[in-house]
């Protein structure tokens, strides 16, 4: 007689492409011995398909398709999973953890609830983390942001979910990446929505982009998009490159064939011989797994607004006056030791392989402050995740439309 052996499941609700890139990317490094699921919840920031493909590049999800639920289909049920994994924006975490922990208010609970934010979550907001706060647990991915955030639940009253310290699953080095020695044949500029805010901070990058390509005619200019104009993404663009790059090149201010746009995964721009430009995001660690030489700008403030604080101490941080010049720099070892590259130990999966056992063993049960946390959710987030299907692309213009005004 042979005995079965039981995997742990987990199942992962994301609802816009940071976040699917998350959700593929934290499970697939759990390993072949977890059951493993995502789900992508149907809200105005469903990723295109493209985006898709990019989220699951490099994962052992490459070549599938998520599937689709309403929020109102989502339940432990449904769910299906030992531990259901919010990587989600946070008024979706918090309709579905407030969802599922009100279907079962005493007794048991079948799943954990987790949640994290992808890429850099320093510093530590009080938003981001009251939205999640209803969780078992909330995902860190360095030091620094694990401090960060046990000082936000000293600070406040209540149920605080665990905080567990894993590593960005989409770094590969164990230790400290080595730089490479290759000259630099490209500039990969990341662009972000949020950052900068200003229409002319904006063209003031796409300008220099233009002008180091005129002073290196050798060196391609690559504009990395996380969307193009038009297309939904985790945060709202007012101002986007692709569209604002044509308007300069319209008014002959720039050469067209200066600059190249490209979508999809960073693997396909972050090659031997690339160095990554960006205001603060995530791509810039993806860079340095790489050991390719970065600059972070300072021009439009060095502060929590744009971001780019984590990067304090780096050696990365600089100007656009650099750019021409291709001044890029690799970081110094300190800062990432605490900043993303630590090296990855079996602690964190060996805590989801605990939440998950006591799950599965009944012995899962949430607590009177946690069941407080959830008891109000407005209705205003229910809405975005519970609007029919034929809506929401007249949504998606109209928040298109709003940001521009």
């Amino acid at each position: 007689m042979t005995n079965s052996i039981v995997r742990p499941r987990i199942t992962a609700v994301a609802d816009s492409d940071s976040y699917l890139k998350l959700a593929y990317s934290t499970l697939s490094a759990l390993g072949p011995e977890w059951d493993k699921r995502v789900i992508l919840v149907r809200t105005p920031l469903l990723p295109t398909d493209e985006q898709i493909i990019a989220a699951t590049h490099g994962t052992c999800f490459a070549g599938t398709r998520p599937e689709v639920a309403s929020m109102a289909s989502l339940n432990f049920g449904s769910l299906g999973a030992d531990i259901v994994f919010a990587a989600a924006t946070g008024p979706v975490v918090n309709e579905l953890f407030s969802r599922l922990l009100r279907s079962i208010s005493t007794g048991p609970r079948p799943a954990a609830l987790l949640s994290a934010l992808p890429g850099v979550a320093y510093p530590a907001t009080s938003k981001g983390w009251n939205y999640r706060r209803g969780g078992d647990a909330f995902i860190v991915h360095s030091h620094a942001e694990a401090r960060e955030f046990s000082q936000l639940a000293e600070s406040t009253t209540g149920h605080s979910p665990t905080i567990l310290v894993s590593k960005l699953p989409f770094l590969a080095t164990a230790g400290f990446p080595k730089p490479h020695e290759h000259p630099i044949s490209s500039v990969v500029f990341a662009a972000q929505a949020k950052v900068p805010v200003q229409r002319v901070e904006r063209e003031q990058i796409l300008r220099t982009l233009d002008q180091t390509a005129r002073l290196n005619p050798q060196v391609r200019m690559i504009v990395k998009l996380r969307a193009r104009a038009g297309e939904p993404q985790t945060h709202a663009e007012a101002f986007p490159y692709d569209s604002l790059w044509d308007e300069l090149v319209h008014e002959g201010k720039v050469k067209a064939k200066n600059i190249e746009f490209a979508t999809g995964s960073m693997d396909a721009v972050l090659t031997p011989g690339a160095c990554l430009l960006t205001v603060s995001s995530t791509a810039a660690l993806e860079a340095v797994d790489r050991g390719l030489p970065v600059l972070v700008l300072t021009d439009f403030g060095f502060n929590e607004a744009m971001l780019n604080t984590v990067f304090r101490g780096s050696g990365l941080l600089g100007t656009l006056e650099q750019v021409p010049a291709l001044d890029f720099s690799n970081p110094n070892k300190g800062w990432l030791r605490e900043n993303y590259f630590h090296r990855r130990g079996p602690e964190f999966e060996s805590a989801l392989t605990h939440y998950a056992a006591r799950a599965g063993n009944g012995q899962l049960e949430s607590s009177n402050e946690q069941l407080a946390l959830i008891r109000d959710v407005a209705m205003r987030q229910q809405i975005r995740t519970m609007l029919p299907g034929p809506l929401l692309s007249l949504v998606r213009k109209v928040r298109r439309a709003w940001v521009k005004t």
